[in-house]
């Protein structure tokens, strides 16, 4: 059984919401304010697990999560789910026809089908609602305001399909 500390569970989560990124120990460790060899380490200990994937492009090692690997994809709807904020404002009732909710501070991103229109009203939240083709469509063009969602956010409903979403972007990369 596989068990992740709380640095790995950074690491991993920060792989998750950055996946338009080339991201190298270095980068990571810069980020995250880790060591290089702490890094190393987690991602050393990771890909042996086959939940992330290293790529050799030029001099440069790139990092990313391994979708291909059903533990890995497990593992990224897990960590699209932590926060340590309270979520007192919003029922999972209120957000039922969406097919995934991303809670970013006040803003609450609901990501309907492409038929679904959805008419959602929380107070001191504003409310963006797009449809699963059109957050696809901006996350591939690195659209900074909807990364941040994914980057900043709290999945608070459809986990398994903001995964998807981001494997489909990853394969349009």
């Amino acid at each position: 059984m596989l068990s992740l500390s709380d640095n790995e569970f950074s690491v991993l989560n920060f792989l998750v919401r950055n996946f338009t990124e080339r991201l190298t120990i270095r980068n990571i460790a810069q980020r995250l304010g880790f060591s290089p060899a702490g890094v190393f380490n987690i991602l050393k200990k990771l890909e042996k697990n086959g939940i992330v994937a290293g790529q050799k492009f030029g001099t440069g090692l790139f990092y990313q999560v391994n979708f291909e690997s059903r533990i890995a994809e497990h593992l990224a709807q897990v960590v699209l789910l932590h926060t340590d904020e309270k979520l007192e404002k919003i029922s999972v009732e209120q957000l039922k026809q969406a097919k995934a909710a991303i809670l970013d501070k006040k803003s609450l991103l609901l990501i309907t089908d492409n038929m679904t229109t959805l008419e959602v009203l929380i107070p001191g939240i504003e409310v963006i609602a797009k449809s699963e083709d059109e957050v696809t469509a901006l996350w591939r063009k690195k659209s900074q305001e909807l990364l941040q969602f994914l980057k900043r956010g709290t999945v608070l409903l459809g986990e398994e399909k903001v995964v998807e979403m981001i494997k489909s972007c990853i394969s349009g990369f």
